[in-house]
Order: structure tokens, then C-alpha cells, then sequence
């Protein structure tokens, strides 16, 4: 799933008080901007977005929850649970079905911004209580969100080590590219049939880019811009990373020549530094979650391998050496990465 959204609120405050028979109540603002109240630990929760249930579970409340989306498969007992019958889908982050959300009885549902504010007159009337998350543009949001998820359940030291284990990779990997030179970098979202849709200069995509080490050539946008050939070749790019979901190397090399041939003259192609990113690399990188850290150095072996070394993974693929090795074999079927 593609989680390319942007952010627009302000970082949440939580203010904890103790009142009567050890019961707490927690206020604080979601990224709608309103006071949320809670006086009992959630017990039953929904979540919306496969970054948000990553979250949950590495804040160590997997047990709470009831409901997830089709596209959360992490950690991979998210997927055993839905199988055992145990954890409930209720369709994809863009297309909630909330006759299953309310059928599940949630004491909180958990949700982002950019998908589903427009189901905020929805939920309040189907008396769902829902939190909104921040829309990420950089680690401070993610780490924002982290904090805000951790405060509702009572379990902010259970956050320090995910924000530590972050903090960790985000020191390693800036402090190795400090005095690097800055290669520059395009990222598309999906085959070039797609349309050239990239990552702005406001996007958490966009943040991982520059945190790595690379200049991203789609900056000077917000959001998720198209970009036109004329500008693509213009800004010739060093490295450029496809992510998709699909590791078909030879579809996506003639999905590039029938729609996007220029990219064959960047210096990114001539070099041999075009990758398609795909399966758990790819929910990696565009999920704004605690694997942000991973992310990171993912994106910096790929940006600056002379540094950490290309990254030797099945769901990486370097398209340039895959399409040579398949037609120097005169291999006209498929290479599918396993």
C-alpha cells in the first residue's frame, strides 16, 4: 500500500491527571485539532492505516487489536491473527468499510488524516470514538505519532526504545554521509504507465531521501507531484528508485521503454543505478512507522553504497544489471525476485 500522504498539524500535547481509584484521564490534541478525552485504557481497537497498526505493535498492544486494514502485514502475526479468525480486515485504508468497524465494537479507532477526515461526519455519527494521526513529513511526525498512540494506552516507556532505535539509525546514517557528496535522486511511485508520480519536497519520502545522503530532484514540489519528462531529464538524475510492489524486472524495464525512454539516457541508467524496490522494502520505505530507521539505511545503501554497500536483499533489485544478465541469457521470460 502506498503511504504517500503529507501532514498538516501541529505536534500533539498530552497532559496526564490523576484523579480517584488510580484512574487517569489523558488529554490531548489529535491532528484535527481537537481535545480528545480518555478516562479508560482502550481494550478494542480499530486501526486504519498499515503503518498505524505497526505502531500498535511495536508498542507491545497487538492484544488490543480487533480490526486492521487488508494491506497490514506487520509484523507477520498480524497476517496469522486475521487467519486464525482472531483480528477482523475491514477493507483498505481508502475504502473503510464501517458497517465492520462498528460490527466490531471498537472503544477507539485509530486513523490518518489524509484518507479519512473526509469520514469525520461519518464516524461521529455512527458514535465511533477516533483518533487522528499526523499525515508525516519527516521523523518528527512519526515519532509525534508514536508518542500520541503510546500516551492513550498508559505506555510511554514502552516507546522510548522504538524513538531510541530510530534516533539510533537516523545518528548512524547522517553522521556517515556528513561530508558525501549529495548524488541526485528520483523516486517514482509505481511504472512509469502510472505517470511520473514522485515524492515532494514535503514528504516523509522526501525526508528519507535527504536524510540519506541524496538531493531529491522533486523538492522544489509539495505533496506527490507528477513530474513531465522535459523536467526529469533536465534534472538528470544519479540514482533513481521505482517503488513497486511488483518484482517483475523485465515488466517494469518494458513499462519504462514503452512510457519513459528517456530514462535510459540518465546518468543513473548509464551507470547502472536504477532499483525497483518491492515487497517488505517497499512497505519499509513508504509507510510513515516505527521502521522508519530501516528505511533509512535501506535508502542510504542504495544512495551511497560506496559507503554502506549496495544492500543485497530479494526484494531489491538492480534493473539495470537484471535486464543485462537476462539478455545476455537470452532469457525472455519474466525474473521475478523471490
Amino acid at each position: 500500500l502506498r503511504e504517500t500522504v503529507t501532514v498538516l498539524a501541529e505536534v500533539p500535547r498530552t497532559v496526564a491527571v490523576e484523579i480517584p481509584k488510580a484512574t487517569v484521564v489523558t488529554r490531548f490534541f489529535d491532528a484535527l485539532g481537537r481535545e480528545v478525552e480518555v478516562t479508560l485504557r482502550p481494550t478494542r481497537v480499530v486501526s486504519l492505516m498499515p503503518s498505524i497498526t505497526e505502531i500498535l505493535f511495536a508498542l507491545g498492544l497487538g492484544e488490543y487489536v480487533v480490526g486492521v486494514t487488508t494491506y497490514c502485514n506487520y509484523p507477520p502475526e498480524v497476517a496469522e491473527l486475521v487467519k486464525q479468525g482472531k483480528v477482523a480486515t475491514v477493507g483498505g485504508p481508502g475504502t473503510v468499510d464501517l458497517e465492520r468497524v462498528v460490527a466490531l465494537k471498537p472503544d477507539l479507532v485509530l486513523a490518518m488524516v489524509s484518507p479519512h477526515a473526509r469520514l469525520r461526519e461519518k464516524f461521529e455519527e455512527l458514535n465511533l470514538r477516533v483518533v487522528f494521526l499526523w499525515d508525516a513529513r519527516n521523523v518528527d511526525d512519526i515519532i509525534a505519532s508514536i508518542r500520541l498512540v503510546a500516551g492513550i494506552f498508559g505506555v510511554e516507556e514502552n516507546a522510548e526504545p522504538v524513538i531510541r532505535a530510530i534516533e539510533s539509525s537516523i545518528a548512524k546514517v547522517t553522521s556517515a554521509t556528513s561530508t558525501a557528496s549529495r548524488p541526485k535522486v528520483l523516486y517514482l511511485i509505481g511504472p512509469p504507465s502510472w505517470g511520473l508520480y514522485s515524492a515532494g519536497g514535503d514528504t516523509f519520502i522526501g525526508w528519507l531521501i535527504e536524510a540519506a545522503g541524496g538531493l531529491n530532484v522533486a523538492r522544489v514540489y509539495s505533496s506527490w507531484p507528477k513530474l513531465s519528462r522535459e523536467f526529469v531529464v533536465s534534472q538528470d538524475p544519479e540514482v533513481v528508485i521505482i517503488s513497486f510492489m511488483e518484482a517483475n524486472a523485465v515488466a517494469m524495464y518494458e513499462d519504462v521503454v514503452a512510457n519513459f525512454p528517456e530514462l535510459l539516457e540518465t546518468t543513473a541508467w548509464r551507470s547502472g543505478r536504477v532499483y525497483l524496490i518491492t515487497g517488505e522494502a517497499d512497505d519499509m520505505v513508504v509507510r510513515p512507522g516505527p521502521r522508519i530507521g530501516k528505511a533509512l539505511e535501506l535508502l542510504a545503501q542504495l544512495i551511497h553504497p560506496e559507503i554502506f554497500g549496495e544492500p543485497v536483499r530479494a526484494d531489491i533489485i538492480n534493473l539495470v544489471k537484471a535486464v543485462a544478465a537476462s539478455t545476455q541469457a537470452g532469457v525472455t521470460v519474466a525474473i521475478v525476485a523471490t
